[in-house]
């Protein structure tokens, strides 16, 4: 398949897998009612910043596509693959940024009177989804940029196994991404939900049934990341050390810092999670997301002003 069908194809599944996930969810929220919340002041520092995030990697994600138009060939799959691992880290960071402003317009965990508006709840996992299909994207990429067209269906399975993991963990009814798990009786075993136990006939025997088990989502996401950025860093430097051109070799270089910077963000995100979410981690890993996208962007679109940098740095290293 072409760039573009594999992202339509991963756009469609996650649809389709945060509609499954809104039809047990969304029962249970309106069956707990809406529940009140201070809205933490943290919570507008990370929505915003999430939101930059967003908004920096959408503008370099387009000016890569711009670069790909006049291109044919490998050029454009190298392009074309970059752009798409920039978009899907990007709706993954607007995903969260819209979900924390839609609890902070709203001040509730799920508000029935505006329940079509993205909660919290319904736009974490597509979040996750969204950034754990990128790293796929980014080893894609790789390749065509080192003049293979295919990783291999090894190397692409070490990266989609564990994909395919996440998106069934993320979905999963026990993924309640912060949100109030519903009680279940345990006297009809039909996992009824209750209003708040309210309505349990032995309230003394119900038993929250559905843990948060966020945090093996954040481990997913980071070990798809670690696998495919640690086959795309081996073999870009492998590249990288045979090229005779100093100026390409270089530009892979700083591809290579640049995926190394992502995968110090992720590692930021699980200590963040551990941490319990929403802490000063989270901010010093986004330094590290926007550098590396920064940096990869310089080394693959590589704008004019930055490749005659490289040239006279190579020039000036032979005199």
């Amino acid at each position: 398949m072409n760039p573009k069908s594999y992202a339509a194809l991963f756009t469609v599944v996650v649809f389709v897998l945060a509609f499954v996930y809104a039809t047990y969810t969304i029962p249970t929220e309106i069956a707990l009612g809406a529940i009140p919340n201070t809205v933490d002041p943290r919570l507008w520092v990370f929505s915003l910043t999430y939101g930059v995030t967003a908004a920096v990697v959408a503008i370099l994600a387009l000016l890569a596509y711009r670069a790909s138009r006049p291109l044919v060939g490998a050029g454009r799959h190298v392009m074309e693959y970059f752009a798409l691992a920039l978009v899907f880290y990007m709706l993954g960071a607007a995903a969260t940024s819209i979900g924390l402003g839609s609890f902070i317009a709203t001040g509730m965990s799920f508000n029935p009177a505006v329940w079509y508006v993205p909660s919290f709840a319904h736009c974490a996992p597509m979040a996750v989804m969204f950034a754990g299909i990128a790293p796929y994207f980014m080893l894609k990429f790789s390749y065509w940029m080192a003049e293979q067209k295919d990783p291999g269906r090894v190397r692409e399975a070490s990266v989609l196994a564990p994909l395919s993991i996440l998106l069934l963990v993320t979905v999963s009814p026990m993924n309640w991404f912060g949100m109030h798990a519903p009680r279940f009786s345990l006297l009809d075993m039909q996992l009824k939900a209750y209003l708040l136990g309210i309505l349990d006939p032995c309230p003394s025997l119900s038993l929250e049934v559905y843990p948060d088990i966020g945090i093996f989502s954040d481990g997913l996401l980071l070990l798809i990341n670690l696998v495919a950025i640690t086959q795309v860093i081996i073999f870009l430097r492998g590249k990288a050390s045979s090229e005779k051109d100093p100026v390409r070799a270089t530009r892979i270089k700083t591809v290579v810092l640049g995926i190394i910077m992502l995968l110090v963000f992720f590692l930021f995100n699980v200590f963040d999670t551990l941490a319990g979410g929403l802490t000063v981690l989270l901010l010093i890993g986004f330094v590290f997301m926007i550098t590396a996208v920064v940096l990869l962007y310089l080394g693959v679109v590589t704008p004019e002003w930055y490749a005659s940098w490289l040239q006279k740095r190579a020039k000036r290293a032979k005199s």
